[in-house]
């Protein structure tokens, strides 16, 4: 399938200046090498040194700015995703390094909170969009979180991975946490997500007007995993050979059986409960963080690991770069 540009222009936004410290000198994404060069492009991967590896993005429903997440600290921008400049990370608490790994977030809209999973630092949370943050993992073994997801349903369901300890819950809203289950079989989870679909698990439980039904999706180096939500077990996805390594998914808030998720080879979408994917774009094949915007989930972002921003208007059927 070829990649279809259309025009594209972001929602209005109430642009602000970036908070706080760090560097103020904007890194602009057009002077970095792109997967992607023009419609019908081959595809490269790209690499861009001042990020290394993208892992998020996130779409601030307030004011439209952009935070994204790499192996080297969090970015924001707000011009759309054509510049960033580095986020001071701001907490009362010492131990939260100003320079942490962002491995995820999730975004619980009926609270305003946005979770953060790191790479050394716990499980965070901000309740202003990412300028302060606090810790919100006391009960998760572990300090690396490279799984996050919230059920939609009832935000205060919360799950993460924490690597070599397993999956955690919580039933809160973060205030308390319990272990479930060791997490997918193959312990390299790349990403969560939680898709809150009427499954045939839930319908064999009665569990009609439940808010805790669904699927937890677990995206590895070693395939794509689901969990219901009865949390009875692990099943690896026939559509997804367990050799592939899942850098991203992301559950469309619009239609309940659908993701989009992405490989070495492109960007898929699946609209059947995992039981089939498409091949939306080869092109958009170095994709490292999805998103569906809160305040218009027609809108998906992903951040390509050269930190080039690409966004669609139909749920991730077309996309076009960021202008």
């Amino acid at each position: 399938m070829k990649f279809r540009f259309m025009p594209f222009i972001f929602l209005p936004l109430l642009l602000t200046a970036c908070s706080g410290g760090g560097s103020t000198s904007p890194v602009s994404v057009q002077e970095s090498s792109s997967s992607i060069s023009s419609p019908g492009a081959e595809a490269t991967t790209a690499y861009n040194a001042i990020y290394e590896h993208i892992h998020v993005l996130f779409r601030n429903p307030k004011d439209g700015s952009l935070l994204m997440g790499a192996h080297t600290g969090l970015f924001k921008s707000t011009d759309n995703g054509k510049t960033f400049v580095r986020a001071k990370i701001t907490s009362a608490d010492p131990s939260i390094n100003p320079d942490t790994e962002f491995m995820n977030v999730a975004y619980d809209a009926s609270n305003k909170i946005l979770y953060a999973g790191t790479h050394g630092a716990g499980l965070l949370k901000s309740t202003d969009a990412g300028l302060t943050w606090s810790k919100a993992g006391t009960g998760i073994e572990g300090q690396d979180i490279h799984g996050l997801a919230i059920n939609p349903l009832d935000t205060k369901r919360v799950y993460v991975f924490s690597v070599d300890h397993g999956l955690f819950g919580s039933q809160d809203g973060a205030k308390s946490w319990n272990k479930i289950d060791d997490g997918p079989k193959n312990p390299n989870v790349k990403a969560f997500a939680y898709m809150p679909a009427f499954t045939s698990m839930d319908q064999r439980m009665g569990r009609q007007g439940s808010t805790n039904i669904g699927y937890l999706w677990g995206a590895t180096g070693g395939g794509l995993y689901s969990s219901f939500a009865c949390f009875c077990g692990w099943t690896p996805s026939p559509a997804i050979s367990t050799s592939d390594t899942i850098y991203a998914i992301a559950a469309d808030p619009l239609r309940k059986s659908a993701m989009l998720l992405e490989k070495k080879d492109g960007l898929y979408r699946t609209e059947d409960e995992g039981k089939s994917f498409h091949l939306v774009s080869a092109e958009l094949n170095d994709v490292g963080a999805l998103w569906f915007d809160v305040t218009n989930p027609k809108l998906a972002l992903t951040a390509t690991n050269a930190g080039v921003i690409f966004a669609s208007q139909d749920s991730g059927t077309s996309w076009a770069k960021a202008q």
